[in-house]
């Protein structure tokens, strides 16, 4: 979906092109407070992290001070001893001073993603704009809880993953770490994707990319939004219900929200069969009786979207026999027609038209945007392919 489309989340109750973009500044606050009690348990004797504690020390506390430790503990080996033993009410005093040192460096020191977004080091490798990764990490989505014997199970908690999904996914990640352990690689490292058929790193690849796209889909489903900014008209548009944001019906041509507000050209919503087939008819006039005030696509994938939208019944034809493919004639502006891909550019616009689309077909090239523009004529379509500025 276009970027600049805001979504209000349901999870948040505020409005972001992402989710990301909608937190609150105590979502914000709960994961840097729940990173400060990991830090504060691991720092403790036998955690993870305590020997990095330890090593920290030396450089933390001055000399009078590392010696009143050591005639303290009796010892002359310091970190020998604080890896087994606690100091106390000053071994707590320094975790605390540790983890507030870590913590914020951590939340202050701004560094970039792989797609060069700067985030703070704490969630670094997070992608802003993977709204299922996002709600894993912050944890407003979370797995269900495991019974005694390590088995997810179900709770009443609506924002956690089905434990039946949870399991699948389980599973799907220990088989493959048990092949990434045996290859050499460790627990969860997925190899490269350019693997040969049937091999070890191959089935590996599989199970790994499988157990994230249950992940991704389950996470997904309870990621839904109430509505979203239409930009066309300029007003929010409240659905009747929050819907998952995945399952927000677009425009085919260019994946903007299908507005329930502006897309109809008629004050009167089709309700009937007999308004359906009207409104299906219509993709092959000069204007349909409903388009994408983004793009202006009328064609009849966007047409099916807006009656589904609307929960106005299909004619039956068009849900069971497919679509003959259009035939347009395609011309060009001189700047267009001398580029060096003129025909691929064709091709590609072609090949967009003849799938339905009706509005402005939007192509990428090195020398800027260009626009594909059908238009219906008494003669049949043409298409004119042009620079934005040409049109």
């Amino acid at each position: 979906m276009s970027e600049k489309v805001k979504f209000i989340y349901e999870l948040t109750g505020q409005t972001g092109a992402t989710l990301y973009e909608a937190f609150r500044e105590k979502d914000f606050e709960a994961l840097i407070e729940r990173e400060r009690e990991y830090y504060l348990k691991e720092t403790e004797v036998g955690g993870e992290i305590r020997n990095a504690l330890i090593e920290w020390l030396p450089d933390h506390l001055s000399a009078s001070a590392w010696e009143e430790m050591k005639k303290m503990a009796g010892v002359q080996d310091l970190s020998g001893w604080l890896k087994e033993h606690s100091a106390g009410e000053e071994d707590d005093n320094l975790r605390q001073a540790y983890t507030d040192e870590q913590i914020g460096w951590l939340t202050s020191t701004q560094t970039k993603n792989a797609k060069g977004v700067c985030l703070p080091l704490l969630w670094e490798h997070l992608d802003t704009e993977n709204d299922a990764q996002v709600a894993l990490f912050f944890n407003l989505i979370h797995y269900p809880p495991v019974n005694k014997n390590g088995r997810f199970v179900n709770s009443k908690d609506p924002l956690e993953i089905p434990a039946a999904v949870a399991r699948k996914i389980k599973k799907l990640s220990e088989r493959a770490n048990i092949l990434s352990r045996e290859s050499g690689r460790g627990a969860g490292s997925p190899p490269p994707k350019d693997q040969r058929e049937g091999t070890v790193d191959e089935r590996m690849r599989k199970l790994y990319e499988k157990s994230t796209e249950l992940e991704f889909q389950a996470v997904s489903a309870l990621i839904a939004v109430k509505g979203f900014y239409c930009g066309i008209h300029g007003e929010p548009v409240q659905f009747e219900r929050a819907m998952p944001r995945v399952d927000v019906i677009t425009c085919p041509s260019c994946d903007h929200p299908i507005c329930p507000e502006c897309a109809n050209a008629y004050e009167k919503d089709p309700s009937t069969i007999e308004e359906a087939k009207a409104y299906m008819d219509s993709c092959d006039e000069a204007s349909g009786m409903a388009w994408c005030g983004q793009c202006g696509d009328w064609g009849v994938e966007f047409m099916l979207r807006f009656l589904r939208l609307k929960r106005c019944p299909i004619p039956g034809k068009y849900i069971i026999d497919p679509l003959p493919p259009r035939e347009a004639r395609y011309v060009a502006t001189n700047r267009v027609s001398q580029l060096p891909n003129f025909l691929g550019i064709v091709h590609r616009v072609a090949k967009s038209f003849r799938a339905g689309i009706s509005g402005i077909i939007k192509y990428e090239d090195q020398t800027g945007e260009i626009w594909g523009i059908p238009e219906r004529h008494p003669e049949g379509w043409i298409v004119t392919i042009c620079y934005p500025e040409e049109r």
